[in-house]
């Protein structure tokens, strides 16, 4: 159960990585058909996809789903460590697997995606080896909007002996320990019968060590007001400390969630407002010059928001687990950066002049100064923050060029700003489009941040296919994109419904 004190009705984002044996009941859980008790009408179903996976899938090949409690570690692990240790699992008789065609999961995700507009697709490979601060841990899932991508952690449990001196010892669950007749057991099977090193055992607890919890440190940049370089070297700094001020000024509601966001000191600059940026210019949806105006727009923002946070090292010091990062060594997002989504754009001749950004002199600066914050970008959804200051939500085409909002706030009729004969052909609506160009325009802004995007799929019945979904959401993998978010289908019902745009479901924090 989850309550948010009647605000709005609870909700709670669960991941899944695609060998789980479990992962077809999983897929089902928002369908209305089937029995009922095997249905969680408020949970968020999602994905943690393996780029194996999407491998098997390209290539027809046959998957293997396994019991989580006999092959754990595949939680731990990614990339080559992955998929090694994911075929020693399938070469070795004594576990259990269930063996399907990798193509019929994969048409089983896309018609409940289809269906219901979820499981919303993350994908880990993509996610963990962009991740700045990877020395610290693994990022093993994002949060229910997917545009947060932070190291997380399980709590967990250490075995405390306390003899009956008063000592006290620490045990891994696991560790082989040797009791003092000789034998070998595991700590958790250790009993107030054995003696270790000549000392009688008084008790067995259970400790408690906690994990890590990310934070949602939300913002967003204003580019129908925000798009030039002097105003983005101007907005951003503030940006960057206000959201810094919120770390110490937060409200936390449980004490790990605190330690975490002090040790990571995570924020999420992101923008909104795009496409009324592009109409207001007389730039088409999806065009060339789209892409090079953002990439252009996005990379300013991605300097100066480094920029920022080094200086407020230099000011306040840097974040605890600095040491070790990718930041550290002088690597920046756009350094790890995904080679497809680098050769999306022939040459840059964007907005602003290409010498603009020093990107070697950021990184000597960064290497010298510190960083203060962590993580740094990630773009939410803005449903709500984008209607209070009239413009356009997020870093989507509009929906419509006049439609009715159901948010947190009720159902607000809208029509796009500044809608007149000359920006009307500028606003294509989001599902005339073709979405092929949503994810190219995705993983042009992804190559600029360090965290993720919402990205939504828009679907018209009369293009709804298989071959067209499976095609999105595996350029979506081949080009980096670390998630996508809902796929909105128009509904068949009636004129009314496709008018309606419903965000009420979305993260409150997120909107």
């Amino acid at each position: 159960a989850v309550d948010q004190l009647g605000t709005r009705k609870g909700a709670i984002a669960v991941y899944i990585e695609p060998w789980h044996m479990d992962v077809s009941d999983f897929l089902d859980l928002r369908k209305n058909s089937g029995e009922e008790r095997r249905r969680a009408h408020e949970l968020f179903p999602a994905l943690w996809i393996n780029d194996l996976f999407m491998k098997r899938v390209k290539e027809n090949g046959r998957w293997s789903l396994f019991d989580p409690a006999q092959v754990s570690d595949l939680c731990d692990l990614y990339g080559e460590e992955f998929e090694k240790r994911y075929l020693e699992y399938e070469n070795d008789e004594n576990i259990q697997k269930n063996t399907i065609l990798a193509k019929e999961l994969w048409k089983k995700i896309l018609t409940s995606y289809f269906e219901t507009g979820m499981p919303f697709l993350c994908f880990k490979d993509n996610a963990n080896k962009t991740n700045p601060n990877d020395h610290e841990g693994i990022i093993r899932s994002s949060n229910l909007c997917t545009e947060i991508f932070q190291n997380t952690a399980p709590n967990y449990y250490k075995i405390k002996i306390t003899y009956e001196d008063g000592g006290e010892e620490l045990f891994d669950e696991e560790e082989d320990v040797t009791v003092d007749n000789g034998i070998t057991k595991k700590a958790k099977k250790l009993s107030a019968l054995d003696s270790l090193k000549g000392k009688q055992i008084f008790i067995v607890e259970k400790e408690s060590i906690e994990g890590k919890t990310a934070v949602c440190n939300l913002a967003s940049i204003n580019l129908s007001k925000i798009n030039s370089k002097e105003d983005i070297e101007r907005v951003v700094p503030i940006a960057i400390r206000m959201l810094d001020n919120v770390i110490d000024l937060n409200f936390y509601p449980h004490k790990k969630v605190k330690h975490t966001n002090l040790s990571s000191r995570s924020i999420g600059l992101g923008v909104m407002g795009e496409a009324q940026m592009l109409a207001e210019k007389n730039v088409k949806w999806g065009s060339y010059e789209h892409l090079v105006l953002i990439d252009s727009i996005m990379e300013n923002i991605s300097y100066n928001a480094i920029y920022a946070s080094s200086n407020l090292a230099v000011e306040k010091g840097v974040y605890p687990k600095f040491e070790g990062s990718k930041w550290s060594k002088g690597i920046m997002p756009i350094d790890t950066a995904n080679e497809n989504a680098k050769a999306l754009l022939n040459d840059k001749g964007g907005l602003f002049d290409e010498n603009v950004c020093d990107w070697d002199k950021l990184r000597e600066k960064v290497k010298r100064d510190g960083m203060r914050n962590g993580y740094l970008m990630a773009i939410a959804p803005t449903s709500s923050i984008s209607i209070l200051v009239g413009t356009t939500q997020t870093i989507e085409p509009v929906y419509k060029r006049k439609w009715f909002e159901h948010n947190l706030s009720g159902m607000i009729p809208n029509v796009v700003p500044n809608l007149s004969p000359e920006t009307w052909q500028f606003y294509t609506p989001a599902y005339e489009l073709d979405q092929r160009i949503l994810i190219k325009a995705g993983a042009i802004r992804q190559k600029w941040i360090d965290q993720g995007q919402s990205l939504n799929i828009f679907m018209s019945l009369d293009k709804a296919s298989g071959g067209y979904l499976s095609e999105i959401y595996t350029l979506a993998w081949e080009l980096g994109l670390k998630s996508t978010y809902y796929l909105r289908s128009e509904s068949p019902d009636s004129e009314k419904l496709n008018d309606v745009a419903d965000r009420s479901i979305e993260c409150e924090g997120c909107q």
